[in-house]
C-alpha cells in the first residue's frame, strides 16, 4: 500500500519532532541553526503488509544510547574533561536490563516530553520571562535534540537526573549516571574530531555536563570545577568570532558566570576580563530582552569579570609579609583596582536603578528569626543582577577595609552581606534557585559572623538536596581564616 507522511513540516523538523513554521522556500528553524532546509516534498512510502498497526517492540538504544550487544569502551579522562568520579564504578557503560527505566529508553519522544517538563520546572517559582537567558537556552534544547549523539546522551543524563531527584527514584538516577558516562565517552571522541570539536552541539553538551556536575555529584561537589575549566578552555579555543549567531551567544551568556566562578575559586586569571571579549558580548545583542537592559547587563558583567583578580590579590596577601616591598606593591595595585571598581559600579548603579525597581522589604515567609524581613523583587532577572551587585560590593568594601582605606567599609560589608541573605527566600526558590544564589552565598560566607555563618550553613544544606555544589563543606571561607 502507499503511505503519505501526515506532518506538513520540512523533513528536518519532522525528524527532530519540532514544530515547523513551513516558511517557503525554507523554514526558519533550519536557517537559525545554519543548516540548509531540505524542503517539504516527502514523496510516497511503499509499506508492505496489512493496513493496521502491529504491537510496537521496544527499540534498542542506538542514537545516544547503548545496546546490550555493543558497548563503547570506558571513558579515559583527559586533562580538559577528567574523570570526576561520577562515571565509576556505578556508571560503567553497561545498563542492566532490569534497571532500565522504560520512560527514558523506549523512544526519543519521551526525552522530548521530559524536556518540556524540565523546562517548566526550571522556570519556577516565578513565571518564565523573555529576559532570562538561562531558561531561553533550555527552551532551545528540544529543537536541537537528535542532531548529535554527544548532545543527546548529555540531555538524557541531565533530564533523567532531574526526574530521578524529583521522584526520589534511585533507578532513574542510576540511569542518569549511565547516560552521563556515555556522554563523557562521546564527548572525548567529539573533541578529537576536526569537524565536531568546535561545533555548537559539542559546546552545548559541555555546558550541560558542567551543570550536571553542579546538581548531581554529591561525592565530589568540586568536580564541577574540572568541567568548568574544560568549558573555559573550549570557549577560549573557539575564539570570540564563533559567537555570532543566536544559539552560540545564548550558550556563552548562559555559561559565562561558571567561567568567572572557576577563575575566582581556582586562582587562575579570567580570560573573559579582556576588552576583546567584552566588546564581542556587547555587540552581540540578544533579541529576547530590551536593548537598554542588555547594555546594562553587559556593563555589569564586565565589572564582574574583574572581581577574581581582586580576590586573588587579597588571598595572596594572607601568605605574604605585608612589610615587604612585594606585598606593598600588591596592596597598592589591589587598592587602585578596588577604588576603580567602586567608582565604575557607582555610575552603573545610577543607571540600573532607573530601569530596575529596587527590592521591597516584607515579612519572612518562613518567619526567619535572624532575618524577619526579606527582600522581594519585581522580576527574577532583576533580582539576579541585584544579588550580583551585592556580591561585588562585598568584595570591594572588604578589600578597602583590609587595606584600612578611610570609610565605613565594615558596615557596608555587613549591609551587602545581609542583602544577599535577605534575598534567599525569593531568589532561592525552584530548581534553579540554588544555582542563582550559589556565587552570592559563597561571597557572604567569606564575611559572615558566627551567627550568620550558622544560618548560611543551614540554607546550604537545604539547597544541597537538589544542588550538590551547595554542600557546606564546599563553601568554606578562605579569606577570613
Amino acid at each position: 500500500m502507499v503511505g503519505v507522511p501526515r506532518s506538513r513540516g520540512c523533513r528536518t523538523c519532522v525528524k527532530r519532532r519540532v514544530k515547523c513554521d513551513e516558511r517557503v522556500p525554507g523554514c526558519a528553524k533550519c536557517e537559525t541553526y545554519g543548516q540548509p532546509c531540505p524542503g517539504y516534498d516527502k514523496g510516497f512510502r511503499f509499506i508492505a503488509g496489512k493496513p493496521y498497526r502491529t504491537k510496537r517492540k521496544q527499540p534498542a538504544l542506538q542514537d545516544g544510547g547503548i545496546s546490550g550487544k555493543q558497548q563503547p569502551p570506558s571513558f579515559d579522562a583527559s586533562s580538559a574533561f577528567p574523570d570526576t568520579g561520577s562515571s565509576s564504578p556505578d556508571s560503567r557503560l553497561v545498563v542492566p536490563p532490569k534497571s532500565r527505566p522504560t520512560i527514558f529508553v523506549s523512544a526519543d519522544v519521551n526525552v522530548l516530553q521530559s524536556l518540556d517538563v524540565l523546562i517548566h520546572d526550571f522556570t519556577q517559582p516565578a513565571p518564565a520571562t523573555q529576559n532570562n537567558v538561562l531558561t531561553h537556552w533550555y527552551g532551545i534544547l528540544p529543537s536541537i535534540y537528535g542532531c548529535s549523539r554527544t548532545l543527546d546522551a548529555t540531555i538524557k543524563s541531565f533530564v533523567a537526573h532531574h526526574f530521578g531527584k524529583t521522584c526520589q527514584n534511585e533507578q532513574i538516577i542510576h540511569f542518569a549516571r549511565l547516560s552521563y558516562g556515555e556522554a563523557l565517552y562521546r564527548l572525548r571522541k567529539s573533541l578529537t574530531h576536526p569537524s565536531e570539536a568546535f561545533s555548537t552541539h559539542v559546546f552545548c553538551a559541555v555546558i550541560l555536563l558542567c551543570m550536571y556536575e553542579l546538581f548531581a555529584d554529591t561525592e565530589n561537589p568540586e568536580s564541577w570545577m574540572k568541567h568548568a575549566k574544560g568549558l573555559g578552555q573550549l570557549i577560549k579555543a573557539r575564539g570570540p568570532d564563533r559567537y555570532r549567531n543566536d544559539l552560540d551567544i545564548t550558550l556563552l551568556k548562559a555559561s559565562r558566570s561558571l567561567i568567572v566562578m572557576h577563575s575566582m575559586f581556582s586562582g587562575e586569571s579570567c580570560f573573559l576580563a579582556s576588552e576583546e571579549w567584552h566588546k564581542m558580548m556587547r555587540e552581540q545583542y540578544t533579541a529576547n530582552m530590551s536593548r537598554e537592559l542588555h547594555d546594562i547587563i553587559e556593563e555589569f558583567f564586565a565589572f564582574f569579570t574583574y572581581t577574581p583578580s581582586l580576590v586573588h590579590k587579597l588571598y595572596g596577601l594572607k601568605h605574604m609579609d605585608v612589610s615587604t616591598p612585594q606585598a606593598l606593591q600588591v596592596i597598592s595595585s589591589a587598592l587602585e583596582e578596588a577604588l576603580r571598581l567602586q567608582a565604575r559600579t557607582a555610575v552603573w548603579y545610577e543607571k540600573y536603578t532607573k530601569i530596575a525597581p529596587p527590592p521591597t522589604e516584607v515579612p519572612s515567609w518562613r518567619r526567619d528569626p535572624l532575618f524577619p524581613k526579606i527582600l522581594i523583587y519585581s522580576d527574577i532577572v532583576y533580582a539576579t543582577i541585584w544579588c550580583g551587585y551585592y556580591s561585588c560590593m562585598v568584595i570591594v568594601h572588604e578589600s578597602l577595609r583590609t587595606f584600612s582605606y578611610p570609610g565605613p567599609h565594615e558596615a557596608m560589608v555587613i549591609h551587602f552581606r545581609d542583602q544577599i541573605c535577605k534575598s534567599v527566600e525569593y531568589c532561592g526558590g525552584g530548581v534553579l534557585g540554588p544555582y542563582r544564589m550559589g556565587f552570592a552565598l559563597r561571597v557572604a560566607m567569606e564575611v559572615a559572623d558566627p551567627m550568620t555563618k550558622t544560618w548560611l550553613i543551614a540554607r546550604l544544606k537545604e539547597f544541597s538536596k537538589i544542588y550538590a555544589a551547595s554542600q557546606p563543606e564546599n563553601n568554606v571561607a578562605v579569606l577570613s581564616d
